[in-house]
């Protein structure tokens, strides 16, 4: 299957679905209701979410140069994670698609070892983990700080389990840095998998020529893992600049809320644990590109689970959504076409 064929499949699906869950959204509301709830949105607050979506991809990109040691511009920095965010969000793979793509990119543009990008790839996406599991927790203090407030079964499972993915993550991690032969296993299997990808990216791209220089990437990808390891300045603002990342698509979701007019009143720790749930939710099917659907759903059941309105928990993920989702997508789209022109 030739790289315009996955392409357009790929992008098609999305279109399809999303059309499908903005179809099923709407007429739960009914359509009167929604062009009315729609019309009643503060319109002033649309640029100010909009800008909160923007922040979110700018400090996860300034967090990927703190760890990265090739001289390269934020502005061509930040057009690879967007590129990399388009492929995340038109794949069915875990949410990681598009790193691979990040690092390619990036190797292009330096001239440097794709396995040393590729490290500084997954060191951010490591880091970002960490502020994720930290804002979980505070979550879950805030909930239990406020003893009128409860989860539902389902609820506790799924946030249990949120957390046991996000450790389980770290485990996995660790294992594959000190495990050098497994670790090999594991990307030659994911060069397989990934290959039609790449591709989007690098014409003519076979894993199979690759197999002799796999040993050589993983000493090269491990010894960029030492470096940023060493770089404990660089690890500190990393993970500064990722907890802004996670603050601002959670502010996101907030200000949707405010936008709303609507006088529903959600705890900060319902907010919180939604959007959490709701995340790792997206993570999890391989089925489904960027987790459409599933985020979706899981984020409109909960909202409606801790007292939100129907009609208000549907709208208010669908406006989410549409900044976070689709903005994010169609941008990516845009700088990936054109890196791919460059390369």
């Amino acid at each position: 299957m030739n790289r315009e064929k996955i392409k357009a499949r790929n992008i098609w699906l999305v279109i399809l679905v999303g059309a499908v869950i903005f179809a099923i959204f709407i007429a739960e509301i009914g359509y009167g209701r929604f062009f009315h709830l729609i019309s009643n949105v503060n319109k002033s607050l649309i640029p100010f979410i909009i800008l909160l979506n923007i922040l979110n991809s700018i400090t996860f990109t300034i967090s990927w140069k703190f760890l990265i040691p090739m001289d390269v511009s934020f502005y061509k920095l930040f057009r690879f994670y967007i590129a990399g965010t388009f492929i995340n969000n038109i794949t069915p793979a875990f949410g990681a698609g598009g790193e691979p793509i990040k690092a390619i990119l990036l190797g292009e543009e330096t001239a440097t070892s794709k396995a040393e990008c590729f490290a500084g790839v997954v060191s951010q996406r490591l880091m970002s983990i960490f502020p994720f599991l930290l804002i979980e927790f505070m979550g879950v203090g805030l909930l239990l700080y406020m003893p009128e407030l409860a989860l539902g079964r389902w609820e506790v499972l799924a946030l249990v389990f949120s957390i046991i993915f996000g450790v389980g993550t770290f485990v996995l991690l660790a294992y594959f840095y000190s495990r050098k032969d497994r670790l090999f296993s594991f990307v030659n299997f994911t060069l397989r998998f990934f290959a039609p990808l790449i591709r989007l990216v690098k014409r003519g791209f076979d894993h199979r020529t690759h197999a002799d220089a796999l040993e050589s990437s993983i000493n090269s990808f491990h010894g960029g893992l030492k470096n940023i390891r060493s770089n404990k300045k660089g690890l500190a603002s990393a993970m500064f600049f990722s907890s802004l990342g996670w603050i601002f698509d959670i502010m996101t979701v907030y200000v949707v809320f405010i936008s709303l007019g609507s006088g529903t009143q959600i705890h900060a720790s319902i907010l919180i644990i939604t959007y959490i749930i709701s995340t790792v939710s997206g993570w999890l099917p391989l089925f489904l590109p960027g987790g459409l659907g599933i985020v979706d759903s899981t984020m409109v059941a909960l909202f409606i689970l801790n007292g939100v309105p129907l009609e208000i928990a549907l709208l208010a993920t669908l406006l989410y959504r549409l900044a976070s989702y689709w903005f994010n997508t169609i941008l990516g789209a845009f700088y990936l076409l054109r890196s791919m022109k460059s390369v």
